[in-house]
């Protein structure tokens, strides 16, 4: 008995990142998410203390997309310590008005302490498809603010980038040196509407009733392997009521989606996860570190109003 609950909860935990995968891509835009709308609330990371007028710099929403793990490099101090990342290529340095020496160390609020902060930064910011970035940098060892104003549309960029690129998008099991993703169960990503026909993997997503359902593992491992895909098949906008953070509002759900097919809806306000609040960044990291280890998720739900509903997914 007990080498076959050892080897169940070895299975539980495998795949609980993925647990409902709408929640690792709600996860990753909600750190963004949560980033922006607090802003200027007091941080403890020093780069959000400067108080200058920042500098503004027009970029293109394809540069700002190029920001990937691959084109930059870790920087550290005297010390050795890591202090933000360097942008390796001269010709997107360039373009995003940087300097060979100088050092981001926080995007849009989220610090940046290695190369993939980055890609997280720019997914959150693609998710919300903002015009304006905010960039904090080390310059000549002194703090800097430089505001990107955005030209085009992030979301698209990062949906449709350049053929060739790193992170172009493939087929699921033939990765490229780029990196890129592709097909899940047969649907091609990268195309404008890339949920348009049903991928028939969410057909082995269980709807026992309204508020339950049941994900095979296999299901949850095919998941896994493409986030960014899932990140794009729906809007997250701040819940604000009274002037406080309530949680996550989502909006633009597309049919034949992971959302649409777990019960999420048009409207719904998540609340909660596992009974952990959504309402602050370090809040959304609380939650996104002990989702790891779940073997069932509860999703907390403001629904048509003020009707409060849990909406659970389990693994089997």
């Amino acid at each position: 008995m007990t080498d076959v609950h050892g080897r169940a909860g070895t299975r539980g935990r495998a795949p609980a990142i993925a647990i409902g995968f709408a929640v690792v891509a709600l996860l990753t835009s909600v750190t963004a998410v949560i980033v922006v709308a607090s802003r200027d609330k007091p941080a403890p990371a020093p780069a959000a203390t400067v108080s200058i007028v920042p500098l503004e710099h027009a970029v293109t929403a394809t540069d700002v997309a190029k920001l990937k793990r691959d084109v930059v490099e870790k920087a550290v101090d005297a010390s050795g310590a890591t202090i933000g990342v360097k942008v390796k290529e001269d010709t997107l340095r360039t373009a995003l008005g940087l300097g060979a020496e100088d050092v981001i160390t926080a995007i849009s609020g989220r610090t940046i302490k290695r190369e993939f902060d980055v890609y997280d930064a720019v997914l959150g910011l693609s998710m919300m498809d903002t015009s304006t970035v905010y960039v904090d940098l080390l310059r000549d060892k002194k703090p800097v603010l430089v505001r990107w104003k955005v030209d085009g549309s992030l979301r698209a960029a990062r949906r449709d980038p350049p053929r060739g690129t790193a992170g172009s998008i493939g087929t699921l099991g033939s990765l490229g040196s780029g990196g890129g993703l592709g097909s899940l169960g047969g649907s091609p990503f990268g195309t404008s509407d890339p949920f348009a026909a049903r991928d028939p993997l969410l057909d082995t997503i269980i709807k026992i009733d309204d508020l339950n359902y049941r994900v095979p593992r296999a299901t949850v491992d095919r998941l896994l392997a493409n986030p960014d895909a899932f990140a794009r098949q729906a809007r997250i906008v701040p819940a604000i009521r009274n002037g406080q953070p309530e949680g996550f509002k989502l909006y633009a759900i597309r049919p034949n989606t992971l959302w649409a097919s777990i019960g999420l809806k048009n409207g719904d306000t998540i609340r909660a996860i596992n009974g952990m609040p959504l309402t602050s960044l370090d809040k959304a990291l609380e939650v996104y570190t002990k989702v790891k280890d779940a073997t069932q998720l509860e999703i907390e739900l403001s629904r048509r109003g003020n009707v409060d509903e849990v909406l659970t997914i389990t693994v089997k």
